[in-house]
């Protein structure tokens, strides 16, 4: 085909946004297909008497709208209609980029598989774990989950606690048990990324709601005036919290802020999800919101965090009235989560090795915090020692998705906020850190001051939606 090059003549706003929306119109009318090659940001910017950077601006905005896809060394395409694969997936054999996207908290510091497989194996009666066994699990692993629970600050029924396999899966068979398709389910402003496709696949809705701002500029708790507003206009009917280390937001939500949620849920008749993967990282223990509105909330906790992700091993805890509804929905989805690395991890925990890697693993996140708040100075990080990850605010200049592209060709994988926002929201000027998927302190640190560069240099850049001359 010739070279694409839109018509943005009579363009009264930003031309960036003009170039992209030239774009998404004409890969609509056919006039380009998926496949086909966009034409070299240079060369773009010189038919069209712009600048680069408003070019590579424009391309960024499409790359968000995911109508096109970069490929290092061969250009920028139309990309398929088919959804790409999360970045937060792992893939075999993929370049070695210094990983600060996804959230694998110190894998290194796990505790050794073959030993505990090797004790595992010498338990009696192991067999019994090679066959069927209920969908809520067995008893001696859902009181496995009961001790896993009181780090989250909940005094967990034994009879109320079902084995799932991990985090994810707990949050789809709680809210299939919880809620009925069309249900409006209110979330944070920015969230767990997988938590809006995961609703939308279930037929529920989420309704993003502003946070309570924080005397240091930071995010703090869902706004409650917004929730009631929210159960009053939209109709919603639960709430889906990250309460003790938001994500990605870092925020520890005080009782004071747990209790004001917890008012207008029961003011509302609205019921809970709260989901906390890594509240084990946190020093104080606070009330979980199923120890202060039992009634109403289903608790979703995991050690993939801790100890291994690997196993694939969660637990839910829900009202005893939702008991068999949850059953059914494990059976349903899976049948059971196994028992065998559900062993594993009973092992770990009644034998220490779980608290020991979670000892190491806070110890170095500690460190890991401490040089990431310094080498970034004096772009504010929102987290503290204790969280895994951080959240950088950028400066008005900086495009989160530019920035992340930026990185990504320097080999530092992050994440823009888009990825913990709805679709149709413009990304906020926020970036997320993680702080123990890399197991380098060296790379980590070089990682951060690749970071720390290129939002200086990107800070600088002129205006890039004004044409050339």
């Amino acid at each position: 085909m010739t070279m694409w090059i839109p018509n943005i003549e009579a363009v009264q706003g930003p031309i960036y946004l003009a170039i992209a929306d030239a774009l998404e119109a004409d890969i609509k009318s056919g006039t380009l297909a998926q496949g086909d090659r966009l034409p070299p940001q240079r060369e773009l910017a010189y038919q069209l008497g712009i600048t680069l950077g408003t070019v590579t601006r424009a391309y960024g905005e499409a790359e968000r709208r995911r109508l096109v896809k970069g490929e290092t060394g061969r250009g920028t395409y139309v990309a398929s209609e088919t959804p790409q694969v999360s970045p937060l997936v792992p893939k075999e054999g993929e370049p070695e980029a210094v990983d600060l996207a996804r959230n694998f908290a110190y894998p290194h510091l796990n505790p050794s598989l073959s030993e505990g497989l090797v004790r595992m194996a010498r338990t009696a009666g192991i067999d019994r774990l090679n066959g069927f066994v209920p969908s809520e699990g067995l008893k001696t692993h859902r009181e496995t989950g009961v001790l896993v629970f009181k780090d989250y600050g909940l005094e967990a029924d034994p009879d109320r606690v079902a084995v799932t396999c991990g985090a994810q899966h707990g949050i789809q068979v709680t809210c299939q048990a919880l809620f009925r398709a069309g249900d409006a389910i209110a979330v944070d402003r920015f969230t767990y990324p997988s938590i809006f496709s995961s609703l939308e696949s279930l037929g529920l809705k989420p309704v993003p709601l502003p946070a309570l701002r924080r005397s240091d500029g930071g995010f703090g708790a869902m706004a409650p005036d917004a929730l009631a507003r929210a159960a009053e206009t939209h109709g919603i009917r639960g709430v889906f919290l990250m309460p003790n280390m938001q994500n990605p937001t870092t925020h520890t939500m005080s009782l004071e802020e747990r209790e004001n949620i917890v008012e207008v849920a029961r003011a509302h008749d609205l019921k809970i999800v709260e989901d906390d993967p890594y509240t084990p990282f946190l020093p104080e223990t606070l009330p979980a919101f199923g120890a202060l509105a039992p009634e109403r909330t289903a608790s979703i906790a995991s050690i993939s965090k801790v100890c291994s992700p690997g196993s694939r091993i969660g637990f839910v805890h829900v009202p005893a009235s939702f008991g068999d509804s949850i059953r059914n929905k494990i059976g349903e989805s899976t049948w059971m989560a196994s028992p065998i690395t559900a062993e594993l991890i009973a092992g770990w925990v009644r034998e220490g090795y779980l608290f020991k890697a979670l000892r190491l693993k806070r110890r170095a996140n500690r460190e890991r915090f401490l040089s990431a708040q310094k080498i970034l100075a004096p772009y504010f990080l929102q987290g503290d020692p204790s969280k895994v990850f951080g959240w950088l605010r950028l400066p008005g200049p900086v495009d989160p998705d530019l920035l992340q592209a930026a990185l990504g060709h320097q080999g530092v994988s992050v994440l823009s906020s888009r990825y913990f926002q709805v679709r149709d929201q413009a990304p906020a000027p926020y970036l997320r850190l993680t702080f123990g998927s890399e197991e380098s302190d060296e790379r980590f640190c070089w990682a951060l001051e690749r970071i720390k560069a290129t939002i200086d240099q990107l800070a600088e850049l002129p205006d890039l939606t004004r044409p050339v001359g």
